[in-house]
């Protein structure tokens, strides 16, 4: 335990986290945190976040039919409201818009003629439509109009999927899963695009800071024993001889130590913007985002890419340890954690994390991939890591027997 102990303090060493902690800030600040400030992504998707959080409360994760009925009432309110507000704009009153259907026609005729002259915008009626957007329910009434279409036209879109599909010659289990989908019991779920994306995003950002911090913080350890000819200090007793392999246990504890302190932390702001509830809510749903392999709802779908999260990086910490002793400087084991970072971070991690567990194709289309697959390359990664740091114990204790 003392050797376990002493090892951990080689690997957490002040400076080492100091820098991790210096760069991680300034990380955040320049990625992730953009996905925080424009959680929603705009006034529509404030709206949509708005009114899908206001039906979840109501009628729960689903919309029912009868449920359904209830918007169009909803929809009389929020245009009532709009005329309402529309009255005590001023500059409004003054072009004669005095309700929805006068602003709606107005600002058809102004579109339609902007594209009849090339583009060429008004500079006096474009500020007179954003002072309406700004100041109206004018954005809670387009989401909400859109979600009443969407909910509509959901089996007639999800049917023309499934021909799409089938005339396009995709594996019979694609077809088979959008056929699924329209009759699923998620079907009309109210998770909304703007969490979709956001989640998505995050945690791309998340994963690729994951593997960048674990490939800084044990990089340095063996190749610091080298350089400092602790080797045949170490080799002089029995439990010295035995270091390689307390060395490879400290660090995938301690990759798994910062795994936890990194998810934990960036799950602070993101819970912060409120999307839990919506954690029983399907991942299909009105506002479609891909199409998904599995029935799982968003609060199944964070713990499934934090699961994605510590295979990525335990496997990272495997490749690190494992080329760490091979490099006889800081220069050299330099050389080979650009290239690692590169590969595992910021190129797997990044397409792990990317809309994970829904139909996804290489290159152009023309090759469809399995279900499940970023659970085997997650799963190929860990064992491959773990591998390669037993393969090297097992080779020294050989090299103990000549």
């Amino acid at each position: 335990m003392e050797l376990w102990k002493w090892e951990l303090r080689k690997i957490w060493r002040p400076g080492i986290l100091a820098a991790i902690l210096l760069l991680g800030a300034v990380y955040y600040w320049m990625f992730p945190q953009f996905y925080i400030e424009y959680f929603c992504n705009g006034p529509s998707g404030e709206a949509q976040f708005d009114l899908a959080s206001d039906w979840v409360a109501r009628y729960g994760p689903t919309l029912e039919p009868e449920e359904r009925a209830q918007l169009d009432g909803q929809l009389a309110e929020e245009i009532g409201s709009f005329d309402q507000q529309i009255s005590s704009i001023p500059e409004a009153s003054a072009a004669g818009l005095t309700d929805y259907e006068s602003f709606l026609s107005f600002r058809e005729e102004y579109l339609n003629g902007v594209l009849n002259a090339d583009g060429q915008a008004d500079m006096d009626t474009e500020y007179l439509l954003n002072r309406v957007y700004g100041g109206t329910s004018w954005y809670t009434i387009a989401v909400l109009e859109q979600a009443m279409e969407a909910y509509d036209t959901q089996a007639e879109r999800r049917a023309q999927a499934v021909s799409n599909r089938r005339e396009a010659g995709q594996p019979e289990a694609m077809v088979r899963r959008e056929a699924e989908l329209a009759s699923a019991e998620m079907a009309h779920s109210l998770l909304p695009s703007s969490v979709k994306h956001s989640t998505q995003e995050y945690g791309k950002d998340l994963a690729v800071w994951c593997v960048l911090s674990i490939v800084l913080l044990l990089s340095p350890t063996l190749v610091r024993d080298r350089l400092r000819n602790t080797r045949p200090l170490q080799w002089a007793s029995r439990r010295g001889r035995a270091i390689l392999s307390t060395q490879m246990g400290t660090a995938l504890l301690s990759a798994l130590v910062l795994t936890a302190v990194n998810v934990s932390v960036y799950a602070v702001p993101l819970l912060a913007q409120g999307p839990l509830r919506f954690a029983a809510c399907g991942l299909d749903g009105i506002w479609e985002w891909g199409t998904p392999w599995f029935d799982w709802i968003y609060g199944t779908y964070l713990l499934v890419l934090v699961g994605l999260l510590l295979a990525l990086s335990l496997g990272a910490a495997g490749l690190t340890v494992f080329l760490s002793q091979y490099s006889g400087s800081y220069i050299a084991m330099l050389l080979k954690a650009v290239p690692l970072f590169v590969a595992v971070g910021a190129v797997l991690g990044t397409w792990l994390l990317d809309m994970p567990f829904r139909f996804r194709n290489l290159g152009n289309g023309a090759v469809w991939l399995p279900r499940g697959i970023e659970a085997a390359a997650a799963a190929a990664l860990l064992v491959l890591g773990l591998s390669l740091c037993i393969l090297s114990c097992r080779q020294q204790k050989r090299r103990e027997l000549l």
